[in-house]
């Protein structure tokens, strides 16, 4: 029986935030009840009759953007990866999913711990968002500490850049990755009810896993659920070591949501709200004493309610209201059954944005933001980081506007936020005997964003884009102070750091189609205190005292938060080419290649950038029957930082194959059957960004099977 620690000190926080929360929600749908909802019917015609139209008439809206924009109407690329190809991928974590797209790498510490890294930025510069509210997580403050997102709840996931994630906060410097469900329904389903199941087995860890989704209406209310099952054992790998230990995971997730659906020409939209629950157990491989594994026992319970509402007329067109509430809990637990370390976090953030019509030239949205957040830790994890606390208010805008009709478009926008962050800071002034004393910093952090978009001709896209953006420092970068048993780190914070500047350029081209198709962009940030963890080349044991050469540590790597001016450039691109057709069907190639450089200005490299990567391929798209054969190739990274150790290069080669019953015989729903085939090469593959890439390999040869029907 697992402890679980009670808390009180943020009750009131709690009940003003629940009490907010439902008075918006309230608010919005007595307010569009008293506008008269359209009758069920007609709204499920009208969704019908939308689900009819051909998949290739209706472009892919990125909602992400205030102003839900198709792709090719944003200033910055925008990566989707379909619901398709969350099923057929055998990862379970967010870096797992998105470490092969072009830019995206991922932090690859544990078989249940990975955060996308985007362009070599990584934890606080990347906020990971469930439908536009954050993860409430502590995933940023330690590598081997999971985002309790699972892949498979999502019906796709975007990563935004650009000026529209300005929206979203200073964390999302690097980016916004966001993934989008439908616990929250916005529209009827087609016929009143859909539902969706899939099972899958992975050869290389023996992994199973399960689940469903399912949405069905009673007049105007539609009612959603989903919940999935994964199971796998320490995956095999290369070489006379057949198994990488402690790689095990199991997870498992149920939800639940609600919204009325409104509609009678006044006022369309929606008003919702859904409750999840996830659990998440996994082993931390390498670990510092072999006989005495650590794992991480996992849970969160989070609650969000929204409310999108569109207006036929007057000054504003719509008013999107949401809001969350997150209870994550988790304990590092040993291997007879000690919980080390335990790491608490209670956190609730609310958005409210207005969309406008046409002030002059201007089109777009503006809006406020709250969030708070308070970590606690016990064991081990308190002397890493004592109770701490966050709190943050903003306004934001986002605008566009023509300038030469529909071919060039200017869209810009702006955030200025308010920051609060408390906590126990170390004094180490004196090595050998050194104590931690209460600190409190305010922050105001201003940032500024535009881009241009250039359509001269049908399917292709230019834009150009320039920001500004400033960070606040995160709780951990300011008051670590210990041990951190599972990254086998002693991590020390600095209280004094200031905000983090970044000056940001780029240019990008995209050309959009089934004959060819191309996205290309070039990049420059240049950072003024950079925050990043300096290795020190010192090693410690569980206190300062004991770190060399004051002592005699040899347990744990010391690493000091530190600031440093700081250059990132880089280039990505991706493309196919149709070469073949044969009626509906058609086959061709693909290519993709990226790389960043990141340098600190005083000289020598940021640690654990990721490598160069080259990759090619073949596709085959038929009414049934798909297929696709590529690799990709990582370089040696040998641009490396103080303490830092080479990587050697490596190749994944993969396939798929996917064939799906014709709808003559599967009675107009879906079933489909895919075989994928992973590392086939049985590749040596080891993650340069990771703590981790010198004692573990990832996977190796995996054989993947997976079977889905749609109702």
């Amino acid at each position: 029986m697992r402890d679980r620690v009670h808390r009180h000190h943020g009750f009131n926080g709690k009940l003003a935030f629940c009490r907010a929360a439902l008075l918006a929600s309230a608010s919005a749908l007595a307010f569009a009840t008293a506008a008269h909802a359209q009758p069920a019917a007609e709204e499920e015609a009208a969704v019908e009759a939308e689900q009819a139209a051909p998949q290739q008439t209706r472009p892919l809206v990125i909602s992400g953007t205030p102003l839900a924009s198709p792709l090719d109407e944003l200033a910055a690329p925008v990566t989707v990866v379909t619901r398709d190809e969350i099923l057929t991928s055998s990862a379970s974590t967010l870096g797992g999913l998105l470490k092969d797209e072009p830019g995206i790498s991922e932090s690859a510490f544990a078989a249940g711990a990975s955060r996308p890294i985007i362009r070599g930025l990584d934890n606080t510069r990347v906020r990971v968002q469930e439908n536009g509210i954050g993860a409430g997580d502590v995933s940023s403050v330690s590598e081997d500490h999971g985002v309790p997102i699972d892949p498979y709840s999502a019906e796709r996931v975007e990563v935004i850049r650009g000026p529209a994630v300005l929206r979203y906060g200073s964390e999302a410097i690097g980016g916004v990755v966001n993934v989008i469900n439908s616990r929250i329904p916005k529209a009827m389903p087609k016929g009143g009810f859909e539902a969706e199941a899939s099972a899958s087995y992975d050869s290389v860890r023996t992994g199973r896993q399960a689940g469903g989704m399912a949405k069905a209406s009673a007049g105007n209310v539609v009612f959603h659920a989903d919940g999935f099952l994964r199971k796998a054992d320490d995956y095999r790998i290369p070489g006379a070591v057949s198994r990488q230990s402690e790689t095990w995971a199991e997870s498992s997730g149920i939800a639940g949501g609600a919204s009325l659906i409104l509609g009678n020409g006044d006022v369309d939209g929606h008003v919702g709200a859904s409750i999840s629950y996830y659990d998440s157990k996994y082993g931390i491989p390498a670990p510092g004493d072999p006989a005495n594994p650590v794992h991480i026992d996992m849970n969160q319970t989070k609650v969000q309610v929204g409310s999108d509402l569109e207006f036929s007329g007057g000054f504003l067109s719509g008013i999107s209201l949401s809001g969350g509430y997150s209870d994550y809990t988790h304990g590092e637990v040993d291997a007879t059954g000690v919980t080390g370390s335990r790491f608490d976090n209670e956190e609730w953030e609310g958005r409210a944005e207005f969309l406008h019509r046409a002030v002059g030239p201007f089109t777009g949205a503006v809006g406020l933001q709250a969030h708070r957040r308070e970590i606690s830790a016990e064991g081990e994890g308190g002397e890493l980081l004592a109770p701490s606390k966050t709190e943050a208010v903003a306004a934001f805008i986002f605008e566009e506007m023509p300038i030469a009709g529909d071919a060039l478009k200017l869209q810009f926008g702006g955030r200025i936020e308010h920051v609060d962050v408390s906590g126990r800071a170390l004094d180490y002034s004196d090595p050998l005997a050194p104590f931690d004393y209460p600190v409190s910093r305010s922050f105001t952090p201003g940032s500024i964003s535009a881009g241009l978009v250039f359509n001269p001709v049908e399917k292709w896209v230019f834009g150009l884009t320039a920001q500004h953006v400033e960070r606040a420092p995160d709780a951990i970068e300011l008051f670590s102070k210990g041990p951190h048993e599972a990254t086998e780190t002693f991590e020390v914070g600095d209280p004094t750091l200031t905000k983090e500047k970044a000056l940001s350029f780029e240019a990008n081209v995209r050309r959009m189609g089934d004959d060819y198709s191309i996205e290309a962009a070039i990049f420059h940030t240049s950072f003024k205190d950079f925050i990043y963890k300096r290795l020190t080349g010192e090693t410690c044991d569980d206190d300062f005292d004991t770190c060399t050469p004051h002592g005699a540590g040899t347990e744990l790597d010391q690493v000091f938060f530190t600031q440093e001016d700081a250059t990132f450039r880089g280039f990505e691109t991706k493309g196919s080419v149709t070469l073949v057709r044969w009626g509906a069907a058609r086959a061709g190639v693909t290519g993709q290649f990226d790389m960043v450089r990141a340098e600190l200005d005083a000289g020598g490299n940021v640690p654990r950038i990721p490598p160069m990567r080259a990759g090619a391929g073949l596709f085959y798209a038929g009414e049934q029957v798909t297929g696709r054969l590529g690799f990709l190739h990582a370089f040696k990274q040998d641009r490396l930082s103080p303490n830092e150790t080479e990587t050697g290069s490596y190749t994944d080669l993969k396939a798929e194959l996917r064939y799906r019953l014709p709808e003559s015989v599967s009675g107009g729903n879906t079933y489909e059957i895919a075989l994928v085939g992973e590392n086939l090469l049985d590749a040596d593959i080891r993650t340069h960004s990771s703590f981790k890439k010198n004692d573990v390999l990832q996977p190796g040869r995996n054989v993947r099977l997976v079977a889905t029907a749609r109702f």
